[in-house]
């Protein structure tokens, strides 16, 4: 026992290993052998029962493994892959005579060639038999599992939680379905129909408006080169454009008609006359519209 309690003081206390001619006047006074700027100038009381151990950190990422046999590529553990992969030399005779400088080595390439043939063989076949045996593993601790569960979730209550559940009148416990009737579930069913049947109609008379629109729309379509010649002829002219003439000069350039308007001058368009007289036309052609059902 006086030896245990000996050899425990001696572990706690390190400054007791060092020379006993250097008497300690304070507690935190440091010893002849280290200095101050070592972490061990103050002495700190350690515990017997050693730190646990720290797992070493590793630097940097370790790659996500290549899928060798994936779902695209069926015909890889095949023997037709493995020959097509790993074909044999068309001549196993020396190239050269065996008095040739280079006739050891080009041996030596072809022994490993050979040895990397066999290897990749091999590996081929070993790792397709590991990956079977890993996932008929993974298989069946899945189908364990499951069944597992299934059996957890099918047992019945054991007796003390049955005696010691509160009982529950019928008419007021669940039922088997997960959700409660609903009285007005008819009346609802009768307006779902209903509002269906509006929005099919709304969306019938939005296509037949499509339709008439496309129909009204397809007077100005141009489906002849014909149409295309004339059209660019009559928008980019080579000579004179009516439409870009004005009182002092012929239409001869766009700019005749001044400058482009700036957003003050859309902002302020509602009070001229012209822009009154357009506003007035597209009313009215709305209203024709909404009378006659469809595009003017």
């Amino acid at each position: 026992m006086a030896s245990l309690i000996e050899s425990s003081a001696k572990s706690l206390c390190r400054s007791c290993k060092t020379s006993r001619l250097h008497t300690k006047l304070f507690s935190s006074s440091a010893t002849a052998m280290v200095g101050p700027e070592s972490p061990n100038y103050i002495d700190i009381p350690r515990i017997i029962q050693p730190y646990p151990p720290q797992k070493r950190k590793v630097k940097g990422v370790l790659p996500v493994p290549r899928e060798i046999f994936p779902r695209r590529r069926p015909d890889k553990p095949t023997k037709s892959y493995i020959d097509a992969a790993t074909p044999e030399p068309s001549s196993n005779e020396p190239k050269v005579e065996k008095d040739h400088p280079f006739f050891e080595k080009l041996e030596w390439k072809r022994r490993m060639a050979e040895v990397r043939r066999q290897n990749l063989r091999e590996g081929l076949v070993e790792l397709y038999q590991r990956k079977q045996k890993e996932e008929a593993q993974m298989l069946a601790r899945s189908r364990a599992r499951q069944a597992q569960q299934k059996v957890v979730l099918n047992q019945p209550p054991r007796e003390d939680e049955r005696l010691t559940t509160a009982s529950v009148p019928s008419g007021i416990s669940l039922a088997k379905t997960p959700f409660l009737s609903d009285p007005n579930a008819k009346n609802r069913h009768e307006r779902s129909v209903a509002n269906h049947l509006v929005r099919q109609e709304w969306k019938s008379e939005e296509r037949m408006d499509a339709i008439h629109t496309l129909y009204m729309n397809a007077r100005d379509f141009i489906t002849t080169e014909q149409q295309l010649d004339a059209e660019i002829e009559r928008v980019f002219p080579t000579e004179n454009n009516p439409d870009w003439a004005n009182d002092q000069r012929d239409g001869d350039n766009v700019w005749n008609l001044g400058p482009p308007p700036t957003v003050g001058s859309l902002m302020h368009r509602k009070n001229d006359e012209h822009s009154k007289f357009n506003l007035i036309q597209d009313r009215t052609r709305k209203i024709a519209e909404a009378l006659t059902g469809g595009k003017i």
